[in-house]
């Protein structure tokens, strides 16, 4: 009775000791060496509503999924109310990587201008 208890105790060590290792190699070879930098483009219009609750819950998306520090929030102005702009503007100040941009102006925030 002992030697079997002992015996399924360390065949459950083992497996769980070769599935450990698995689990190690496979996530050595799946997570990518570097990272880069990436946008994600939120266009609003005079119809939106609620940007500022949307840009924010990409934010919250983005964090959880680990990619906070890539991972950057362009919200494009394409005539939003001022209330709305106001709500926004203050998110974008509160927390890093969301960012309000003119779609004229589009172009000089990708080149690093803005």
């Amino acid at each position: 009775m002992f030697e079997a208890l002992l015996g399924s105790f360390f065949l459950c060590s083992t497996l769980m000791g070769i599935v450990a290792f698995c689990y190690i190699i496979m996530l050595k070879l799946l997570i990518p060496k570097s990272q880069k930098d990436f946008f994600v483009f939120m266009p609003c219009d005079i119809s939106s509503c609620e940007v500022r609750k949307k840009a924010y819950a990409l934010r919250l998306k983005l964090n959880l999924m680990g990619e906070d520090l890539h991972g950057k929030i362009v919200v494009l102005d394409g005539g939003m109310c001022e209330n709305e702009r106001d709500n926004l503007l203050e998110i974008c100040k509160e927390s890093n990587g969301i960012y309000l941009v003119n779609k004229e102006y589009i172009k000089d925030f990708l080149d690093g201008r803005i």
